[in-house]
């Protein structure tokens, strides 16, 4: 009995220990952009590229912006994805209607899905 309470108290230990850990994160703005403007595997020519970057940087700025404002966690997270959304859009615009971009937006899909779940967990910090 007492082995079975040790144990559920060093798990519970171990759990509280794991969400602060993840909560305390943080990230900088320039490791953002790194991430965001991480277009590995993706054909992107000059112009697509620095409007891409262009995107992202309106996005790390909004981003930080939100992290200086004093919201609490759902209100942070729904605004954190209102902006990667709009984000999303900006992208869709800047490919238009070409199908030949679908697998590119298909990955950028991806990723930017990555960096939202990231950026939910963490603190942006200048």
């Amino acid at each position: 009995m007492q082995n079975k309470n040790l144990t559920k108290f060093f798990l519970l230990f171990f759990c509280v220990f794991t969400i602060q850990s993840l909560s305390a994160q943080s990230m900088n703005k320039k490791s953002l952009l790194s991430d965001l403007n991480n277009t590995e595997g993706v054909k992107l020519d000059s112009k697509q590229k620095k409007d891409y970057e262009s995107i992202n940087s309106k996005l790390a700025d909004d981003l930080v912006d939100l992290d200086k404002k004093s919201k609490n966690q759902d209100d942070r997270d729904k605004e954190v994805d209102r902006l990667f959304d709009k984000r999303d859009n900006d992208i869709d615009k800047m490919f238009g209607n070409d199908k030949k971009f679908d697998d590119t937006r298909k990955e950028l899909k991806k990723t930017s899905n990555h960096m939202r779940r990231k950026i939910k967990l963490t603190k942006l910090v200048l």
